[in-house]
């Protein structure tokens, strides 16, 4: 099953892309060249066909394969706690932005589940690992964003102490989308908040990057920059 993947993918490499993507994920050796659109399409045949073979057999040589193994993990057929198990194996794995952001996304977290997925995200707290606390994050931004999870989002990324450029900056995205959907309780946190100086700037640079926030608060953000 492995086998017939890795075969797909080379089939569908573009060295160009391959060159574009190296580019935008530093330090990942390992990218065939694929796009995501192309990878989500081999993912959800994998999950029609014999997924679980394919989790058995994953070695993780190719940047493609792990997010192939993410989008999997995510979107196939299984019990809840099935799938949190694939989730703990999984989570060490991811060394770049890419497969953290656009595993994160392929979830769908029904309600009658949030508390668990919720409670789950939040033993990556504690974290020294640069990817498993942006895996906590961008789960976070993607499926926790309301007025039932703010204020607690906001008391954990308030109290983060790295250096760690790829969680301070989900840390500002996270803020920055926060800030279009819960507008007041935001405004208030970036006004009281203990972030670092790098992410603080950076969530108000992209806060001010967002169409959905008017000129005047864009006035009001950049005036709060430190």
């Amino acid at each position: 099953m492995r086998e017939e993947v890795i075969k797909q993918l080379m089939d569908l490499q573009d060295l160009k892309y391959r060159e574009f993507h190296s580019g935008l994920c530093p330090r990942t050796y390992n990218i065939i060249g694929v796009r995501i659109p192309e990878q989500r399409k081999i993912a959800k045949r994998l999950i029609k066909d014999n997924f679980q073979k394919f989790l058995m057999e994953v070695k993780n040589e190719f940047y493609e394969e792990t997010m192939i193994e993410g989008m999997v993990i995510a979107m196939a057929p299984m019990a809840l706690q099935d799938r949190l198990e694939c989730l703990r194996k999984f989570v060490p794995k991811i060394d770049n932005w890419a497969v953290c952001d656009s595993v994160c996304a392929s979830f769908k977290v029904p309600l009658k589940e949030r508390s668990t997925y919720w409670d789950f995200i939040l033993t990556y707290r504690g974290s020294v690992r640069e990817f498993e606390l942006r895996f906590m994050l961008i789960m976070m931004l993607d499926h926790f964003l309301d007025g039932e999870h703010l204020q607690r989002i906001f008391t954990i990324i308030d109290t983060l102490r790295t250096e760690a450029y790829y969680v301070n900056m989900a840390t500002a995205w996270l803020v920055a989308e926060a800030f279009t959907k819960h507008r007041d309780e935001t405004l208030k946190f970036l006004q009281d908040d203990h972030l670092s100086k790098f992410t603080h700037n950076k969530a108000i640079q992209k806060a001010c990057e967002s169409y959905r926030v008017d000129a005047d608060d864009k006035i009001l953000l950049r005036s709060m920059k430190r």
